[in-house]
């Protein structure tokens, strides 16, 4: 009798695969977890200093500025770097390097700003003895996970004399906090539990509760609200009128914060896409003596398609590149930016998500992100066939899987979950859009979007060194 042929053991083989997979705390020795650490603490204190897409522009300046860099609008020669900033949000950064810029840059772009909610332009109101605040969701979010929570506020007003006002509550020792009220269980039948998560809670019903106080004036019609624009009178010179022209958001409250047992992890807001800033940055400022020349692009409004004129759909990249060319002393001529970016490599430095245990059933085990195996390099994102993806070609994933492995980076290739569970995208393809050789490539993270994201130390410091090996290599 013929023995039966054997199926291959699926399973089995891809269990294979993840143990070929390398868990960066196993493969680095004693110095290089104090290293691991040191970098800890400072990306905590960034996480925790620059919640919005300003704040990130504005701490890189102080950094840069330090370091000798200039501002690229002046003309200056930029012997250290310079920088190129637009509307305090999106921010490019300079480094000169040994070869002719003409032959290209070694460019890093990620992105300042993160999902949250806005305050609209017309926001004050008050309803049954309470002063609230109208918001705006901005990216994308689970909207329960914003309710019941400490929330503050970090904002800027333009006031029409010219001033501007910078606004923060919520965040200092002993600051009150505000928060977004949810409804009891005992009364959620029929207005939430019974609903489609996507209407169970209405973007619309996402009100900030700011006050409950009325103001001493008991002729005011509106006694609550009154006593909250009182309060940003007081507080900041702001008039109701004056938040038309006022970019408010609406972040949690706190600090970021190591999580587990054993430290290992660090909590917090904004690491989508934070992290990747703070890695590119130190990567930045720590490649001496480059052979290509460095550029470093800090985008806005990427968690809402990249559009407006702090997005990557604007053409910042070539005024940045034209700032370059002309600080390095060549002509920054319309060709001359055309042919320098053509021969531009790039990273789209974003994070990617790591496999939960919770939720492993919309991963393919065999290209997905585990936490604490190093960053991830992905070649398309996209969702329905590819579609929008930007997509590396082979002689450039054949690139940087030389350049990482001979630096004895520990990384992942992985993609952005099953094809039919959803997707996403980067801003790779508005930067091949210039004929820039690009991939993504980022930390991974758990509860990604969410108020409180997961990455671990030891990804942070292994993408720095993902990033400074790019920067560095010919």
């Amino acid at each position: 009798m013929k023995e039966e042929e054997k199926t291959p053991d699926v399973t089995a083989e891809k269990d294979d695969q993840k143990e070929k997979r390398k868990c960066v705390w196993e493969q680095i020795n004693e110095a290089e977890r104090a290293e691991v650490e040191t970098l800890a603490a400072e990306y905590k204190e960034f996480l925790t200093k620059a919640k919005t897409e300003r704040a990130v522009s504005q701490t890189i300046l102080e950094k840069t500025s330090q370091a000798g860099y200039v501002d690229l609008a002046g003309g200056s020669s930029a012997k250290k770097g310079g920088w190129l900033g637009h509307h305090g949000k999106l921010l490019g950064l300079f480094a000169p390097g040994h070869d002719d810029p003409l032959n290209g840059f070694n460019l890093i772009v990620a992105h300042g700003d993160a999902p949250r909610l806005d305050l609209k332009p017309k926001c004050v109101y008050e309803d049954m003895g309470l002063g609230l605040l109208k918001s705006n969701l901005y990216g994308g979010l689970k909207k329960f996970q914003w309710l019941a929570r400490p929330l503050a506020i970090w904002g800027f007003c333009a006031l029409k004399d010219g001033r501007h006002v910078d606004i923060r509550f919520g965040e200092e020792p002993g600051d009150p906090v505000l928060t977004i009220t949810d409804i009891l269980p005992h009364l959620d039948r029929k207005v939430q539990r019974d609903k489609r998560l996507s209407d169970a809670f209405p973007a619309e019903r996402l009100n900030v509760l700011a006050n409950s106080l009325p103001v001493d004036d008991k002729k005011a019609k509106t006694r609550f609200k009154s006593a909250l624009l009182k309060i940003f009178e007081d507080r900041w010179g702001i008039k109701e009128d004056d938040l038309i022209s006022s970019e408010i958001e609406i972040v949690p409250a706190g600090s970021a914060l190591e999580v587990g047992f054993d430290r290992s992890m660090i909590g917090g807001y904004g690491q989508d896409d934070r992290l990747s800033v703070f890695t590119a940055l130190k990567a930045l400022l720590s490649t001496k003596k480059p052979k290509r020349p460095l550029l470093l692009i800090i985008f806005d409004r990427e968690e809402i398609g990249s559009f407006g004129s702090t997005g990557a759909e604007s053409n910042f990249i070539m005024r940045l590149a034209a700032a370059a060319l002309g600080a390095a002393g060549k002509e920054p001529s319309w060709l001359n930016v055309q042919k320098a970016l053509a021969a531009t490599r790039a990273l789209s430095a974003d994070v990617e998500a790591s496999v939960d245990p919770t939720f492993k059933e919309v991963h393919d085990d065999l290209n997905s992100g585990l936490l604490g195996h190093g960053p991830c390099v992905v070649r398309y994102t996209g969702g329905a066939g590819k579609y929008g993806a930007s997509e590396a070609g082979a002689e450039y994933m054949a690139f940087i899987r030389r350049i990482f492995d001979e630096a004895k980076v520990i990384w992942q290739s992985t993609l952005l979950g099953k094809q039919e569970e959803g997707g996403g995208g980067t801003v790779a393809h508005l930067m091949a859009y210039h004929g820039i050789n690009v991939v993504d490539s980022g930390p991974p993270l758990l509860s990604m979007h969410s108020p409180f994201e997961i990455c671990s130390k030891s990804d942070v410091w292994m993408n720095a060194k993902a990033q400074k090996t790019f920067y560095a290599s010919a």
